[in-house]
């Protein structure tokens, strides 16, 4: 039966496969506290409107592989706050939950390591 070795953290802890190290539960629950909650970021009434008309209208995910209903709404660029970039259509993408929390997340993830 495979088993991943323990792997080092960043704060020179051992940490076993698949936990967290308590400087990583830290440094989460800290970014969670500063961030804002869902309605300041712009996710509002009107949002939910707009994203049940936009599903509707593209009820299955984007990515190519996938045809799972969808049942979010993306946006294709992050728009870290811009509001021009978070209402534009053109910049939306309906997946589906499953796609947007693993393979979007992994390729963000991806563009933010990556030189500009």
């Amino acid at each position: 039966m495979p088993y991943a070795p323990p792997r080092l953290c960043g704060c020179g802890a051992i940490v076993q496969a698949g936990t967290y190290c308590a400087c990583q539960i830290q440094r989460r629950a800290e970014t969670d506290r500063r961030r804002p909650n869902a309605t300041d970021r712009g996710y509002d009434s009107k949002w939910q409107r707009e994203r049940v008309a936009f599903i509707k209208a593209h009820p299955i995910c984007a990515f190519d592989d996938c045809e799972r209903p969808a049942t979010v709404v993306d946006h294709r660029i992050p728009h870290r706050g811009n509001r021009q970039l978070f209402w534009s259509r053109s910049n939306w993408q309906a997946l589906c939950t499953h796609c947007h929390n693993s393979r979007k997340q992994r390729l963000e993830r991806r563009m933010e390591c990556s030189p500009a």
